[in-house]
């Protein structure tokens, strides 16, 4: 128990004073505290229950709070800092969304450059991983509790399978991919999306790719290659797109960088390090310069996206462009109500489409 509890006090500590996603905190925990014969898995999710329930514990040293938790954790709800629950008890159903963070949902993507479905099926069934096959997207799995690492088999460290969350892979959807078009895609690394548009046009497609991290477009050309994708159809841009390089494309892809609240499910250090609404306000105003960056290019379509809950980031964007805007999908949620933008956007949550929560809308500069 006193190992356990100190490996928790390290997460804990490298989250609040470090500002550490809860994927880094725990693998330097790990490395410096991890406690004998328990399981990985086990340790992850209890860094991340502790994480999700963290404004229930009490305001004491860290030791303690652990101690609280690891008696008490049963009983303990999901919860949400102050500002956060006002500002989305206004917009959606605050319970519902705290209740269905407390089992974590998995979803995998059939790589199709590298795999076919009918064999990724029968190798899932070899290792006793219990799944389900998405009625919408026929090569994403949700896979139900999986009782061993998924990292560690041989489909995912070859990317014959690769994580993806569904609603990532919507976005990508929301582009209504076609063969033999360019696509750009601005703040692109680490590349997901990307390698599921080339699967999606058969590696026949051009790709430029654009970001302002070297390390992170590093990483993206690695895993693309990983992937299989024809690394003869991608062009690496390595730009600040506030002041984008680029001016000519068939379609645009803005994934923007954002308050990440929607995936709290996957990394609950969100509702500690997103601290206030100021830092919501920044990645708006952000938001807005790389929107209208993308919006000044030569281009059919531009598809936008953030995995965040809040309307600022999503809906007050797309209102300046309500001419323009379409609602990407028929069988999935609008937008918030009252805004302008409501009824040409789509909205995609933990609570009721077992995703991440992703708000996406789709512009088409033809009617400009």
């Amino acid at each position: 128990m006193k190992e356990i509890i100190r490996f928790l006090s390290s997460v804990l500590y490298y989250v609040e004073e470090r500002r550490y996603p809860l994927a880094v905190a725990f693998k330097r925990s790990l490395n410096l505290n991890r406690p004998r014969g328990v399981d990985s898995n086990l340790l992850f999710e209890y860094a991340r229950q502790l994480l999700l329930s963290y404004y229930s514990l009490p305001q004491a040293r860290r030791t303690v709070r652990i101690k609280y938790w690891l008696e008490n954790k049963g009983n303990l709800n999901v919860s949400f800092p102050q500002w956060m629950e006002k500002k989305l008890g206004s917009l959606l159903d605050v319970n519902a969304l705290k209740s269905s963070l407390k089992e974590k949902t998995v979803w995998i993507r059939v790589n199709l450059l590298k795999a076919d479905i009918d064999k990724i099926i029968r190798e899932l069934e070899r290792y006793n991983v219990e799944f389900e096959i998405d009625k919408d997207l026929y090569y994403m799995i949700k896979v139900k509790e999986p009782q061993i690492r998924l990292s560690s088999l041989d489909i995912v460290k070859e990317c014959r399978i690769i994580p993806q969350d569904k609603a990532s892979s919507l976005v990508v959807e929301a582009l209504r991919p076609q063969i033999k078009e360019r696509l750009v895609e601005l703040s692109s690394a680490p590349g997901i999306k990307a390698s599921l548009y080339m699967m999606l046009t058969e590696n026949k497609n051009e790709v430029f790719l654009a970001d302002i991290d070297f390390n992170r477009i590093s990483k993206e050309m690695i895993l693309l290659k990983r992937c299989g994708v024809d690394m003869n159809k991608v062009h690496i841009v390595h730009q600040d797109s506030v002041r984008n390089s680029l001016i000519k494309a068939d379609k645009v892809l803005l994934d923007a960088p954002c308050s990440s609240s929607g995936m709290i499910n996957n990394d609950p250090s969100i509702l500690i390090t997103l601290n206030s609404c100021e830092k919501v306000d920044k990645f708006s105003k952000l938001q807005k310069t790389l929107l209208r960056e993308a919006v000044n290019m030569k281009a059919s379509d531009v598809v936008y996206s953030v995995c965040s809950l809040f309307p600022e980031e999503g809906e007050e964007i797309i209102d300046e462009y309500y001419e323009i805007a379409e609602r990407p999908f028929d069988n999935y949620n609008y937008g918030y109500p009252n805004f302008r933008s409501s009824f040409k956007s789509n909205r995609v949550f933990p609570h009721i489409d077992f995703t991440e929560g992703f708000f996406i809308s789709r512009l088409k500069l033809t009617r400009l």
